[in-house]
């Protein structure tokens, strides 16, 4: 048996007596997971916005597949680096850069991570205890420290954006369309993020304005105009040639991209854009750490 099998075969069995039954992954997920520790495991001492940025590169080319977590009926943790949406890339660029300043690079420290940023409260329990809107999203990780909503220091505004996307097109979601128990449970986190008044904008005609202070690394979110919808889109800003673009999952370029257009060109090409909010990473956030 060659030896590289002989590791990965290891490898497999560690990371199922580790997790048991509440992570799906594949092979060829640990041998990419291998090999980004492996790449990555010296730079433990860089800026995690730097780590950020070139963990998000290290998956460049890799294809873009919409709906990479509705694989079963069960909840469960999803673990798929072979492919991406432009959520779970930000996820995993995150939870890898923070496993890697860690110093623990075990796959169980990168599932606890990953599972803290995708879930409320850092707990899998069912469907819903998924965090599906990124308004959503954006509070727990907030919560979490992950990162600061800085959208209103550089000009942004509070927007009345009310959601109800999911509730009223449960034809569109599998654990929806045939579940009204779901879909009542899920109305009431709707209601409860409409509470919050925390949806924050630098509207579309700003952006030009404060493009410079956008730092490599921060996370953008797209608002958009889509009733019913806070975002449409995240990805990892990242600086080229004195311009601002960003680095993203594109359903337009098929992979992971940094985008040819830049930030504001881009937002200016998406008929649904209102502005984008920008989070930077807390590298003093220690419970990856």
């Amino acid at each position: 048996m060659k030896p590289l099998f002989v590791l990965i075969l290891l490898f497999c069995s560690l990371f199922c007596a580790a997790q048991g039954a509440d992570v799906v992954y594949s092979k060829q997920d640990s041998v990419i997971y291998e090999k980004y520790i492996k790449e990555f495991k010296s730079e433990r001492d860089k800026p995690l916005d730097e780590l950020i940025v070139n963990t998000s590169k290290f998956f460049m080319g890799k294809p873009y597949v919409a709906s990479t977590l509705e694989v079963s009926d069960k909840e469960q943790l999803i673990i798929n680096l072979r492919e991406f949406d432009c959520t779970t890339l930000v996820e995993n660029s995150i939870a890898l850069a923070k496993t890697i300043k860690s110093g623990d690079t075990s796959f169980g420290n990168y599932c606890r991570i990953l599972k803290q940023i995708r879930y409320r409260d850092g707990e899998i329990n069912g469907y819903l205890s998924r965090l599906h809107y990124t308004t959503d999203w954006i509070f727990e990780n907030e919560k979490q420290n992950v990162f600061e909503n800085i959208s209103l220091k550089p000009g942004g505004k509070k927007v009345v954006q009310p959601v109800n996307f999911m509730s009223t097109h449960p034809n569109l979601y599998k654990h929806l369309k045939n579940s009204p128990s779901n879909i009542r449970e899920l109305s009431n986190i709707e209601k409860e993020i409409n509470k919050r008044d925390s949806y924050r904008i630098i509207p579309l005609a700003k952006i030009a304005a404060i493009e410079k202070g956008i730092e490599n690394g921060n996370i953008i979110t797209f608002a958009t105009s889509i009733a019913g919808l806070d975002y449409s889109h995240m990805g990892i800003a990242y600086r080229q040639n004195g311009t601002m673009h960003f680095i993203h999952a594109s359903s337009r370029a098929k992979q992971v991209v940094i985008e040819t257009k830049t930030l504001l060109n881009y937002c200016k090409s998406s008929k649904n854009c209102t502005g984008i909010s920008i989070f930077r990473i807390k590298p003093e956030n220690r419970y990856g750490e």
